[in-house]
């Protein structure tokens, strides 16, 4: 839901949370399904249980799309390597601030003495300045790899991967028709059961605004947002 803050333990807040998990699924965005089983967890005991069964048949649906990455020939690797250079880096950053630290903190400059950072010192530091530069760098160009290479299977497998998603859609469906009429017994102005989702196609909703976010706030990217309010 937009414009307000969520309310933990109002059953249509964790039912809408629910439709938004799995419409990412459905759009190839990778969730933890833990996460989603502790949402719809939440549910069994509200006036909603009946979605947690219908989890427990669309589980298997959703592990399919989730596990994919996993099936594409070279990503396993590339996402441990990608995991390793993340904790190198953290640690090159520490490394870089701590050298910087050391020439600003006063006490630390006079312990040291005032030329720490001039000849191997200062030697020391571009290096790991630089070090740090390329490392991240390499992260970010093994994670474009990474996401060429599933969008590829992604297109190749559609079909595969097509039965999964479709039950993704019949599942918010469901849930979208309580939310919708939750909403309409509710005296709450309908923005409070506003969703930000990936698809357009559900029954019950009513698309109020839509758009196509950007990378790094500059380049638009090729899907869309639709911001929706459910209407019985």
């Amino acid at each position: 839901m937009f414009g307000r803050k969520r309310e933990v333990d109002d059953p249509a807040t964790t039912l809408a949370r629910c439709i938004v998990l799995l419409d990412d699924i459905r759009a190839y965005r990778r969730k933890d399904i833990e996460q989603i089983e502790e949402q719809f967890s939440a549910l069994k005991k509200s006036r909603f249980k009946e979605f947690y069964d219908m989890w427990v048949k669309a589980r298997p649906s959703a592990e399919a799309i989730v596990d994919m990455p996993a099936k594409v020939p070279g990503v396993k690797r590339l996402i441990s390597a990608i995991s390793w250079m993340k904790v190198v880096n953290k640690l090159l950053l520490t490394a870089v601030v701590l050298f910087i630290a050391l020439q600003i903190v006063p006490i630390w400059r006079r312990t040291l003495g005032y030329d720490f950072l001039s000849g191997t010192g200062l030697l020391v530091l571009i290096a790991l300045i630089l070090l740090t530069v390329v490392s991240l760098n390499v992260v970010t160009v093994i994670d474009y790899r990474i996401r060429k290479r599933i969008i590829a299977y992604e297109d190749s497998t559609t079909d595969q991967y097509a039965p999964a998603r479709e039950k993704m859609r019949e599942c918010v469906n469901k849930m979208m028709k309580s939310l919708a009429r939750e909403a309409a017994r509710s005296s709450k102005d309908e923005n409070y059961y506003g969703l930000v989702l990936y698809f357009d196609d559900y029954s019950n909703i009513e698309v109020v605004d839509q758009w196509k976010p950007k990378s790094m706030g500059i380049f638009k990217k090729s899907y869309n947002h639709y911001q929706v309010v459910p209407k019985p």
